[in-house]
This record gives structure tokens, C-alpha cells and sequence, in this order.
């Protein structure tokens, strides 16, 4: 019996790079003898493994160690089951920072699971950005649009929508009830503008590249969903469900793909873990700054959307404990329901 026996070269890192890291396997031809004992033929048909290559990545030891801490911090103030945090560079869409961390059962918290690229969940009400935006693109609505909140519940079909604050925000306008994230407000200014043709709302937030995947450079993106009115799963409470972040689904770099595609002025760059490879000290590929979408909405509707982002942080909005006086925050919060 002859056969080949192949040496595995691997470098350490994680396991999404190994295709980059994999030098060319070593080979030998080798007979086996009585006893199951393998035995070379000759030397003339070995070939050594090649050395692998080096993978320069986009992360800032500086912003990993602060991230990451931060992030440790918070989780053990909530005893949360997990968290992530990823820090990405507007204008190139590098990243410059992520972690994930998991509870043990020990108490301690470690990384287990990438859940930035490969846990889409609903994102609640972060995605009414993309809703706002859709609507304020198509015209449908403005930012001084008055919606009454009632006592802070509405009702669609057989199902009650509420806000947060116990009897409501009374009536405020869609500026306002974006910044103080109102479940009430958003869901009936979207039903009146989009109930005749939801599917005129899920096609503009689709042209604008939210619930698309962003292609990162290692494997494992969960896939994201934004439904249309012909799935099997569409019902009369999907619209204004959809509207505050739900009945939908998104990855955290999916979500924060979009937003900042919203700072870099329109412009959807791919988030990117790796700038080069390297091999004997020479670079032999590079990864430039990747455009998914040159401008996802007009420069008006991107304007307000960044001015309704600063006013969640700067004008008392449901971010105001991170108002800081050396810099000003654009931002938005999101909260998804546990049964």
C-alpha cells in the first residue's frame, strides 16, 4: 500500500485566517510494511512545507485594550450573558477594535464566540434609523411631523404597542419621538405613510443597504432578514413591528455598517480586518478601502439623519448620560424584549 502523508503548516491565530496562513503542505511518499509500519520510499519524493505568511490586520492594540475593557466592565455591572463591541473607521471601514465576550459558569467572562459577524438577532429600536431614513427619502414624512403617543399605547389588529415611559410623550413631533425613541410615535407615523404599500418602505431600506450582508474577510456572517409583504410570515402587525426593530434581523457589524455609511457622508465601506498579507517580509497582497454603496440616501436626508442622531445624545434625548463636553455624540439606543 502506497499513499501520501501530508505535514499540516499552520499558524496560530484565529481560525478565520488559516486560508491566508497555510503554507504549501509538506508531502511524502512512504509504503507500509507488515505491522502497519509506514516507511519513506526514497528522499527523491519529499517536499518540505513552506513557511506561512503573515497577516497584518487593522486592529489598534491602543482601542482593543479600551474596547475590550470597557466592555468588561459593563457586562459585570449587568452580569450579562454577553457582550460585543466593535470600533470602525469612518472613512476607511477598517476595524480598529472588536471583542466578544461570554459568561462562564465559572462567573469570568472569555472569548467563545464571534457574535459581532455571526449572531443576527433583532435590533430593535437601532433600526429606526434605516425606517426614518426610508420614509424621510421617499418624502412620505418630515421632522416636524406631529404624532400624538396617546398614553403611551396603541393598538394594530390584536396586538398593543407601547413606549417606555408610563403614559406616553403626549403629542411631539418626529424629531422628537426618534430622540426619545418612542414605540408609539414612529410605528404610527410609518403605518400612515406606508400602509397602502409597505413594500415602497422594505424596498428604500433595502436600496440603502440595511438587512444586506457586508462580506467581512472571515467566515461565518449570519445571514440578515428584512422581510417583503409576499413571505409566509407577513401579517397585519408587521409594518409597525418592523418599524421599532422588529420581525427583522441584524448582525452588530451589520447595524453599525449602516450607521457608518450615515457619518461618512453616504458612503457604505466593507468592514475589514486585514490591510496585508505578508510573506518573507515583503508584501505580496493588499486590502484597500472597499466601497458596498457609494451614497445610500441624498445629502439632505443623510443631514438630518446625522442631526436626529446628535439630538438622542445633545438634546435630552434617551442617550443624554453620554453627553460629554470635550466632544459632541451622535448616537442612537436600542432595546430588544426578552419573553
Amino acid at each position: 500500500t502506497i499513499g501520501y502523508v501530508q505535514d499540516e503548516v499552520k499558524v496560530g491565530l484565529e481560525a478565520g485566517f488559516n486560508s491566508f496562513l497555510e503554507g504549501a503542505n509538506g508531502k511524502r511518499l512512504e509504503t507500509r510494511l507488515a505491522g502497519g509500519v509506514w516507511k519513506p520510499v526514497n528522499e527523491e519524493h519529499e517536499f518540505d512545507p513552506e513557511d506561512g505568511s503573515d497577516v497584518i490586520t487593522t486592529l489598534d492594540i491602543n482601542l482593543q485594550d479600551v474596547a475590550e475593557s470597557a466592555l468588561y466592565r459593563q457586562l459585570e455591572a449587568y452580569q450579562a450573558h454577553h457582550g460585543t463591541v466593535v470600533v470602525m473607521e469612518v472613512e476607511t471601514g477598517y476595524i480598529k477594535a472588536i471583542s466578544n465576550l461570554t459568561r462562564m459558569e465559572s462567573g469570568v467572562y472569555s472569548e467563545q464566540f464571534n457574535y459581532a459577524v455571526g449572531e443576527a438577532t433583532e435590533p430593535g429600536s437601532t433600526f429606526k434609523l434605516p425606517v426614518v431614513m426610508a420614509a424621510l427619502e421617499d418624502g412620505v414624512l418630515h421632522l416636524e411631523d406631529s404624532v400624538d403617543t396617546q398614553n403611551g399605547k396603541v393598538r394594530f389588529y390584536d396586538r398593543i404597542m407601547r413606549d417606555s415611559k408610563e403614559g406616553g410623550y403626549g403629542e411631539i413631533s418626529m424629531q422628537r419621538a426618534f430622540e426619545v425613541s418612542s414605540n408609539v410615535g414612529i410605528s404610527k407615523l410609518i403605518v400612515e405613510a406606508y400602509q397602502d404599500d409597505p413594500q415602497k418602505l422594505i424596498n428604500r431600506i433595502k436600496m440603502m443597504g440595511a438587512g444586506s450582508q457586508v462580506g467581512i474577510q472571515i467566515p461565518g456572517e449570519a445571514q440578515p432578514r428584512v422581510k417583503n409583504v409576499n413571505d409566509k410570515d407577513w401579517s397585519g402587525v408587521s409594518l409597525p413591528w418592523m418599524s421599532i426593530g422588529y420581525e427583522v434581523l441584524q448582525t452588530p457589524l451589520q447595524t453599525l455598517t449602516f450607521y457608518n455609511a450615515v457619518a461618512n457622508d453616504g458612503k457604505m465601506m466593507k468592514p475589514q480586518l486585514v490591510k496585508e498579507i505578508r510573506k518573507g517580509g515583503k508584501t505580496v497582497k493588499t486590502f484597500k478601502p472597499t466601497v458596498l454603496r457609494k451614497k445610500i440616501a441624498s445629502s439632505k436626508t443623510l443631514e438630518q439623519a446625522r442631526f436626529l442622531l446628535e439630538g438622542v445624545v445633545e438634546r435630552e434625548g434617551t442617550a443624554k448620560n453620554l453627553q460629554q463636553h470635550e466632544l459632541r455624540i451622535a448616537g442612537k439606543t436600542g432595546t430588544a424584549q426578552i419573553a
